[in-house]
């Protein structure tokens, strides 16, 4: 997986560091259980003998322990960190088609659940090497005191282990079922977050939402967690009893086969209770670290693109002369029910341009395939001859400034250049008349919670700080008062024009035809151009 080695690339010599540290330490543990050993044997006199050896091995023990599991713990915090830094930059540089088709249910789910999952993974999984790795020098503890004994132990826990698999594949294969569910849980969370009002004025309707998500994907998600963490506690159990067991087994094939003698047999009591607990610790990480296991392949289904070490996207031509569409067509993804196109029609600079249609009629898809957040499903978008294509629409977004119909206002002014000109954004708030209501300081607005129509001047603002060549504006003046609106029409507009720049405006206001240049119109997702006249007399 791309990912892992990714991370694995960025934190190479942190893991190593850390692994040997692990290391040392269950080689300090092992040589503390020898030493134990040694000294019960020879009836403590290896202890006085050799007693400051203990302290050493002890204060070994507790350097190796406590860096190996900071660096380690510290190492997954990192790893959470840079995680979550690629995922933003995957969802902010995936397009726009890709992430609607994904949804924002999965998009919100990936960023809190994914990420919240692999961080406990990534928390647990130091404790589990380290617990993983005294098992397994206890292991090799046994097979260098008595061969015999060690494999019968180590065969009666590799039956046991055998078991836990099967157990352990079952949770996995439930998580994975649990986590399809998590992308329908968060959809419902957000349309009931996004529906409140509506909900708070039908209280039947707010019922009928709440038993839908309680009684369906919450309590199929309940059931199959209950169910999933049944099998990991009988696994957890299941090694207890069974370690405990191993105990009864080596001094029955001490006292009854006479493969060794009382002390062997201590020998191999001690280490396995030694294992006892780190073996139960490794096990208790096992839910976590799947957990985690599956939110990175959950991840990784979103297809989202590699991170690019990319600066910001420069106009594709600053000087350019014509945007065309040739036999563009576009099809939603999953939807027969509408296609726009073919779509033919030139865009000459400076040009104030008036987009026309009834609903439905395909204003807004074609308004997102001329800035580029669409990609035709046929057909080609060039400039000057020069065809838009994956590698360079980037660059072409940058030669637009939008207002969508269903834009979103960030309380950030970023001016083109990257630097904020709050002289200019004050005048630009006086003319939208807005500087009653708003101020500027420290590059962000003062307040954005305003009605739709000054939201929709104030987005305006942002755009015209962009300084971008083309301004596309989506039923913008549909939330304004007609004091406002015609100020919009007869005045700003016009201003636009005069300042060279190209404006592309959906509308339904035909009393201000006359303002623009020309007038397009959709209807069936087909395009007509008209002469001014001829629309104002259609539209009559």
């Amino acid at each position: 997986m791309s990912l892992v080695k990714d991370i694995y690339r960025k934190n190479r010599w942190v893991v190593l560091w850390g692994t040997a540290l692990v290391v040392g330490s269950a080689l300090a543990n092992i040589a503390t259980i020898n030493f134990i050993n040694k000294s019960i044997s020879t009836g403590g006199a290896h202890f006085i003998e050799n007693g400051l050896w203990l302290i050493a091995l002890l204060v070994i023990l507790f350097s190796f322990g406590v860096a190996s599991q900071s660096m380690m713990t510290a190492l997954s915090y990192r790893i959470i960190y840079q995680l979550r830094g690629r995922l933003l930059t995957q969802v902010l540089q995936a397009e726009f088609e890709h992430i609607q088709q994904l949804g924002k249910g999965r998009i919100y789910a990936a960023l809190t659940k994914d990420i919240r999952s692999i961080q406990d993974g990534f928390v647990m999984f130091p404790f589990f090497i380290y617990s993983s790795t005294l098992v397994m020098g206890g292991l090799a503890y046994m097979l260098w005191l008595s061969w015999p004994l060690a494999l019968l132990c180590l065969g009666t826990l590799s039956v046991a282990m055998g078991l836990g698999q099967a157990l352990t594949s079952r949770f996995q294969r439930l998580l994975r079922e649990d986590r399809e569910l998590e992308d329908s849980l968060f959809k419902q969370y957000g349309n009931i977050l996004d529906g409140h009002k509506e909900l708070l004025q039908n209280e039947r309707r707010s019922r009928i939402v709440f038993d839908t998500l309680m009684h369906g994907v919450a309590r199929r998600s309940r059931d199959l967690r209950t169910l999933a963490d049944r099998y990991i506690v009988i696994n957890i159990h299941m090694m207890t009893v069974v370690t405990l067991a191993l105990i009864g087994l080596v001094f029955w094939a001490v006292y009854r086969w006479q493969w060794g003698d009382v002390a062997l047999g201590a020998s191999f009591a001690l280490v396995l209770l030694f294992i006892r607990q780190p073996l139960n610790i490794a096990l208790n990480q096992i839910p976590g670290i799947l957990s985690a296991r599956v939110s990175l392949q959950k991840l990784a289904s979103l297809r989202l693109p590699d991170p690019e070490q990319t600066g910001f996207a420069e106009p594709l031509r600053a000087d350019w002369s014509a945007i065309e569409l040739q036999d563009v067509f576009y099809r939603y993804p999953g939807n027969d029910s509408f296609a726009l196109g073919p779509v033919s029609m030139r865009i000459n600079r400076g040009e104030l341009i008036f987009v026309v249609g009834h609903n439905g009629a395909g204003k807004s898809t074609l308004t997102k395939l001329l800035i580029g957040l669409l990609a035709p499903s046929s057909g080609r978008i060039g400039i000057d001859g020069m065809e838009v294509h994956a590698g360079n629409r980037r660059q072409y977004r940058a030669m637009f400034s939008a207002v969508l119909s269903d834009f979103f206002l960030f309380d950030q002014v970023v001016a083109q250049d990257g630097e904020d000109d709050e002289a200019q954004v004050r005048q630009l708030l006086q003319r939208l008349q807005l500087e009653d209501v708003v101020s500027v300081g420290g590059g962000s607005f003062s307040r954005t919670e305003l009605s739709t129509g000054q939201r929709k001047r104030l987005a305006m603002v942002v755009a015209c700080m962009e300084k971008r060549s083309v301004m596309v504006l989506d039923e913008w003046a549909a939330d304004q008062d007609p004091h406002f609106r015609k100020i919009f029409y007869e005045a700003i507009l016009p201003e636009l024009k005069a300042q060279g720049m190209t404006t592309i405006v959906v509308s339904h206001d035909d009393r201000y035809f006359h303002v623009a240049d020309r007038v397009i119109k959709l209807e069936g997702g087909a395009l007509t151009e008209t002469v001014l006249d001829e629309v104002q007399e259609q539209l009559r």
